[in-house]
């Protein structure tokens, strides 16, 4: 009737818990099928409309792959979605939004079962439902798995990295290392801006205490430097290919560039900023040049480029999504009023689950460095919310760990008052 499940402690010695079965099995099974009756009602609802015009732009990249021609020159767009895309095109037919809506709920529900099992490694089987339902329902992640953006595939890959980053430096395992490589080059052909986050769980993992026993254990940089090698020999073929073919720079800067030119040219848009671009046109440089150029204004300007920064840094975390240009009943007041009632509250418990929660305290902080170095690196150019929500289960995990000790506490204190109530009570 009951089984015994096995978690971890904050010692790192694996215990047993006595769980009942089925109810161990149904609680999973029901957060996914939540999970996916809730996307699907999204995808019923967007029909075959596309809501943001960067969808044009993936769809003319998808057609250019099937047509032959690779992606175009011209659209300054990473290759991993516009290859998803046309995968889905080739199984339902050119330009079947619907259906490609339903194949993301694929990498949607897979990053679903992903935060739960973070969950479940940290903090327990408890620690794990409560971040896969929370995972399951979170606004912002049921409403990008049906829109037609890298951001539901970019969230799967990103936390498949951080799951198989903890397993490697637990396990010292090469298969591991080997698998994490795979997915940081995943990473990088959906978003190029994952090299910061990715270079700083490399650094997590290669820093990781090797396994205590009686055989010297292989050392965790190991793996690291094995997902480094792998990831280069799957990114550099692709990169040689794309400059050759097309001309364009292995490092896909130019649309990151132009609205890093938007924020700083067009007040009206976004504010405050303290360097204003005055150019009429936008001229895309390449990553050296780019990279010279900010180089310059920070050491000119100080003041005003660390404003700007700042500034951009804390808005990637901001519970209100703003900047959203796209005007539909989908981006509304309501909706986004929904969102910053759902993430106020996760980010407050994520802070108290990363200091106080159950689990390794380095492990812990894993979570949380990932959606640091990820504002780090946008906050150089612009930030939006769905920028963060490829990190937000990461969060998601940090505050059911938060929740609970909050309610162990209060369990705690309420057992306290009753002990000496008890003691004086006549028998």
């Amino acid at each position: 009737m009951f089984r015994t499940s096995g978690l971890w402690d904050d010692s790192g010695v694996r215990v047993s818990l006595p769980q009942h079965a089925g109810a161990a099995r149904a609680w999973p099974v029901l957060i996914v099928v939540v999970a996916v009756l809730a996307r699907l009602v999204l995808v019923i609802l967007k029909g075959p409309q596309a809501h943001f015009a960067d969808t044009f732009e993936y769809d003319a990249a998808a057609r250019s792959l099937l047509a032959g021609h690779g992606i175009g020159g011209g659209i300054p767009r990473a290759p991993l979605y516009p290859a998803f895309m046309a995968l889905g095109y080739s199984i339902f037919g050119v330009g079947n939004f619907p259906a490609l809506r339903m194949l993301q709920l694929l990498p949607g529900v897979g990053a679903v079962l992903l935060t739960l099992g973070i969950g479940a490694r940290l903090g327990g089987p408890t620690t794990g439902l409560l971040a896969g339902a929370a995972a399951a329902l979170a606004p912002t992640l049921v409403y990008t798995s049906s829109m037609l953006y890298p951001t539901v595939v970019y969230t799967f890959i990103m936390v498949a990295i951080v799951a198989l980053a903890l397993r490697a430096a637990r396990t010292s395992g090469l298969g591991a290392g080997a698998a994490l490589g795979g997915l940081i080059a995943l990473a990088w052909f959906t978003d190029q801006i994952v090299a910061v986050p990715v270079a700083a769980v490399l650094a997590w993992v290669a820093l990781a205490p090797s396994r205590p026993g009686p055989r010297p254990a292989r050392p965790p940089a190991l793996a690291a430097l094995l997902a480094v090698a792998v990831a280069l020999c799957l990114i550099v073929p692709v990169a040689r290919y794309q400059r050759r073919a097309h001309a364009t720079p292995a490092f896909f800067l130019p649309k990151a560039e132009f609205v890093l030119y938007i924020a700083r040219h067009d007040s009206s848009t976004v504010g405050g900023h303290a360097i204003r671009d005055t150019s009429r046109e936008f001229v895309p440089l390449s990553a050296r040049a780019f990279l010279s150029r900010e180089a310059g204004l920070l050491a000119q300007r100080p003041g005003a480029y660390l404003h700007d920064y700042i500034y951009e840094f804390v808005h990637f975390f901001d519970p209100y999504p703003d900047r959203i240009q796209t005007v539909n009943r989908f981006t509304g007041t309501g909706a986004r009023r929904l969102v910053a009632i759902y993430f106020l509250p996760v980010l407050l418990l994520a802070i108290g689950g990363l200091c106080f929660g159950a689990g390794r305290a380095r492990e812990r902080a894993l979570l949380a460095i990932v959606p640091l170095a990820t504002a780090a690196t946008y906050a150089l150019f612009f930030t939006q919310t769905r920028y963060r929500i490829p990190t937000e289960p990461l969060l998601l995990v940090l505050a059911a760990l938060g929740l609970e000790r909050i309610v162990r506490a209060a369990a705690d204190a309420k057992a306290r008052r009753r002990g000496p109530a008890a003691a004086a009570a006549p028998m």
